[in-house]
This record gives C-alpha cells, sequence and structure tokens, in this order.
C-alpha cells in the first residue's frame, strides 16, 4: 500500500511539474465554430398548369429545415494569413433528412493577394447583391420548389464548386480570376455513346470597385462542352456556356438598393435554380442552336431598428429559334417581406412571394403560376 501510494505522488509531481509547460506552450492555430437552423412554415398554392393532376389548382401547408441551414468551422493560423473554412448543410424535408457539403476550402494571404483552393462560390454572382427572399426553398408537400434569393427568377448564383482563385483586393477596387469544375456533365439529348470532354476548367473573371454608397461587382463566366464520339456513329458536338453580370448595390444609411442584370446563354444544370428543359441548347439535326437568356432582378430594404421592410421584382427572357409557336420566354416574380431581429441571434422572416411562369413556346399554353406565404424562424450563432 505504501509502495502504491509512493508511486501515486510522484504521478502527481510529474503532472505537477507538466501542467505550466503545456499552458504556455503556444498554438499553431485557432478555431470558432458557427450555426444556422431555419425552419420554414407557410402554404404554398399552384395553378392547374403545374399540379400533378392539372385540372385542378392545389394548395397545401408545409413545415421544413431547409436546405441552407448549416453547421461551419473556420480555421486561422496565429497570423491569420493563412486560414480555412468546412461548412455542412443541414436539411429536412421528411421522410429524409440530409446533410450536404457546402464549404471546404483553404487560403493563402499575402499582402493584398489572396490564394484559394477548395469548394466555394466566388465573387461571381456573389448573394450580398441578392435579395432578401428566403421562404420556399425545399417545400416538403410533394411539389418540390427551390425558390431562394431568386436564383432563376432574375437572379444568377454560380453555385460553390471546386476552385483555384486568385484574389488581389484593396479598400477601393480588386479582381478575382478562378478556375472551377464545371457542374454541368451531362450529353446533349441523353447521348450514351459518346464521352464529355473539357479544354479548359469552367473560368470566371470578376472586378469589384467601391465609390462611395456604390459597391459594382461585374464579371464573365465560360465553359465549353465538347463530346467525341469516335466510331460510335453519332457525331462530335461542342457548345458554351457564357454569362455576363452586372451587379450593383447602393447602400446609405437605413436603405439599401440590389441590383443584378445578366446575359448569356445554355445556363441548363450549369447554374442552378434554372429550368433545364427551357434553357439547354437544343441539337436541330447536326446544329446545336444555342439558348439566350437575360434578365435581373431588383431589391430594396429599409431598416427601421429591429424591422426591415425589404421587396423585389425579377424578370427572365429566355429564346431559342427552334421552338415552334414563340422563339421566347418571358417569367417573372415578386416578393415583400418584413423581417423582425429580436435579438442578435435569432429573428423571424413573414414573406410573401408570387411566379408567374409565362407561356409554352411550343404551344402558346400559359404555364401557370405559383405563390408561397410564409415565415422564416432564423437562429444564427
Amino acid at each position: 500500500m505504501k509502495k502504491l501510494v509512493t508511486i501515486l505522488v510522484a504521478v502527481a509531481a510529474m503532472v505537477a511539474i507538466s501542467v505550466p509547460a503545456l499552458a504556455v506552450e503556444p498554438s499553431s492555430y485557432t478555431f470558432d465554430m458557427g450555426a444556422r437552423m431555419l425552419t420554414d412554415i407557410g402554404w404554398q398554392s399552384k395553378s392547374e398548369e403545374l399540379t400533378k393532376n392539372q385540372s385542378s389548382e392545389v394548395g397545401s401547408w408545409f413545415v421544413n429545415v431547409p436546405a441552407h441551414s448549416y453547421l461551419r468551422a473556420r480555421f486561422y493560423s496565429v497570423d491569420k494569413n493563412v486560414g480555412g473554412r468546412i461548412e455542412l448543410g443541414l436539411k429536412s424535408v421528411q421522410p429524409d433528412a440530409t446533410v450536404s457539403l457546402r464549404y471546404a476550402y483553404g487560403y493563402w494571404r499575402v499582402g493584398n493577394c489572396r490564394i484559394l483552393a477548395g469548394q466555394t462560390d466566388n465573387w461571381f454572382g456573389s448573394t450580398a447583391f441578392a435579395p432578401k427572399q428566403f421562404v420556399g426553398n425545399s417545400i416538403s408537400n410533394g411539389y418540390t420548389t427551390n425558390h431562394l434569393m431568386f436564383m432563376g427568377w432574375g437572379f444568377v448564383w454560380p453555385h460553390r464548386v471546386p476552385q483555384v482563385q486568385f484574389t488581389y483586393e484593396t479598400d477601393q477596387w480588386g479582381i478575382q480570376f478562378a478556375l472551377e469544375e464545371p457542374r454541368n456533365k451531362s450529353t446533349l439529348d441523353d447521348a450514351s455513346d459518346v464521352d464529355n470532354v473539357f479544354i479548359m476548367p469552367r473560368m470566371t473573371l470578376t472586378a469589384m470597385v467601391r465609390y462611395g454608397a456604390f459597391m459594382f461587382q461585374p464579371g464573365v463566366m465560360y465553359v465549353k462542352h465538347g463530346y467525341e464520339a469516335g466510331d460510335t456513329g453519332s457525331s462530335d458536338e461542342e457548345w458554351d456556356t457564357m454569362i455576363f453580370l452586372l451587379p450593383i448595390k447602393f447602400a446609405a444609411g437605413p436603405f439599401t438598393l440590389k441590383f443584378q442584370g445578366h446575359y448569356g446563354k445554355n445556363f441548363a444544370t450549369e447554374i442552378p435554380f434554372y429550368e433545364t428543359k427551357w434553357t439547354k441548347p437544343v441539337l436541330n439535326g447536326s446544329e446545336v442552336e444555342d439558348t439566350i437568356i437575360w434578365g435581373g432582378s431588383l431589391a430594396g430594404e429599409y431598416k427601421i431598428g429591429k424591422l426591415m421592410l425589404t421587396g423585389g421584382v425579377g424578370y427572365e427572357n429566355w429564346s431559342n429559334d427552334t421552338w415552334t409557336n414563340d422563339d421566347e420566354i418571358t417569367r417573372w416574380a415578386a416578393f415583400v417581406a418584413v423581417p423582425y431581429q429580436f435579438t442578435t441571434n435569432f429573428g423571424i422572416h413573414p414573406e410573401f412571394a408570387y411566379y408567374k411562369y409565362g407561356d409554352n413556346p411550343n404551344t402558346g399554353e400559359d404555364m401557370g403560376n405559383e405563390w408561397v406565404l410564409g415565415v422564416q424562424f432564423r437562429f444564427i450563432f
């Protein structure tokens, strides 16, 4: 027993001596955690043209955790010149609940320059210029709709993809170039006997200018898709996705005005939330006919203490010469919302949004309309 006591005292003494040394040993990095827990509750109504029965309007309640909820970790070196971010998306639309990867990247900063590699979005299509339209991302009543920030309804967002980017930024201006993984890996008309190839990765070049109350962030995206048919009997084809963006933001006191205009071609699946059927290129015989897309969004925000009044409109025009009845589709959307921030970490976002789908360019028939009325409960840490 005496021997055991002696050993325990010796171990305790060693621990006591080592604790000060461990306490002063410098760490090579720091990190912080963050989370966003969102819940939507509301009512969605679709006209008969958009329903499965095709004969009557359908409305339904929904309650769900939309996919832009997240759990986030950020890492920093001691001098803050090297860092990283990992963020997992959280979604519950019963009977399924899923976790997805949103961000996973690291960066190195030297002066005004930054090199970043990993999965992320970038300045091109930055959500800093997006309307605060939040309700309706992943509705759970069987008519799933992804309505968020007017994406696909006047606002272009190219999604988070693996990329390597270089940024030079000062207080007044900056420029960013990125080589990115294309999102669209499909073949034209689902051909199964050709190989999809890319001569270059997807590329974006974006500038940033701050001038007084204004901020501008014009940019261009380009990716060329190619198909190698070999001896299969199919033809070799190629087509491009190209987008020009002009986002403008004006912020003065409690008032903010946001605008994004875009022009380009063949957005389908390369840019999320754009309907694939009407925004893809069309193979017409042996010729590829591009679908031309242009539009924009405009939104205003006014803060009164903890309350905000916000609303906006979005417009899209899609055209293709192969469509038989009309060579274009025009669609639009509008929303109003009254967010209220109870505390730093908790707020609610009541919202009403309306979506007009336009006319079918092959038949001339109305493709219907939809409205969503709901409240989002927002817990952000």
